[in-house]
């Protein structure tokens, strides 16, 4: 009831009712309750009516909720009425390279091995893609760019980020995101 009442109505609607449960209520005042009531379920109908159009549209038309609503708006929906669980958690992999057919990941500490050529190479203002083992990851190259800019000192050039199908911006949020 209340969602379908202005606050005021719905202040005045809950003073009428207690009234109306200690029976104190005069009859002016039960035919303003009534009245409340009844303007209550003429919008619920009228709300009623415009859902079950807006059905038989959706229905006749084939309208897929994609085209209604972004995937954002669904999955908050879907959260909403708990569908999936209402923590988003982002779950990042740590950055991963290959380097003479050896796969290594970055987690604390990178071995020698892999993390001389890769900052020679970094800092040398090369590619590095030949190094990364995920570069259709966007994120994560924008991880392991970030990373590399941070402990290197050295910016990564604009033609090699393209290389990578990455943005500027998305390496800056990377970075933002890098703890401290």
């Amino acid at each position: 009831m209340a969602k379908l009442l202005t606050d005021s109505e719905f202040q005045r609607f809950s003073e009428l009712q207690q009234k109306q449960a200690s029976f104190t209520i005069t009859t002016e005042e039960a035919d303003e309750l009534r009245d409340i009531v009844a303007r209550a379920q003429q919008k619920r109908d009228d709300r009623a009516a415009a859902m079950q159009s807006i059905e038989t549209h959706i229905q006749q038309f084939g309208i897929t909720p994609d085209e209604l609503f972004s995937s954002e708006q669904i999955a908050e929906a879907a959260r909403t009425f708990g569908l999936i669980p209402a923590a988003k958690k982002e779950r990042v992999l740590p950055p991963s390279f290959t380097f003479n057919g050896k796969p290594y990941q970055w987690t604390r500490a990178l071995p020698d091995d892999i993390r001389v050529p890769l900052f020679d190479a970094f800092t040398a203002g090369q590619s590095v893609k030949s190094f990364i083992a995920t570069p259709k990851d966007a994120i994560r190259c924008a991880n392991t760019i970030a990373r590399l800019e941070r402990e290197t000192g050295t910016v990564y050039a604009d033609a090699w980020l393209e290389e990578l199908s990455l943005t500027r911006t998305m390496v800056e949020e990377a970075l933002a995101k890098l703890p401290a």
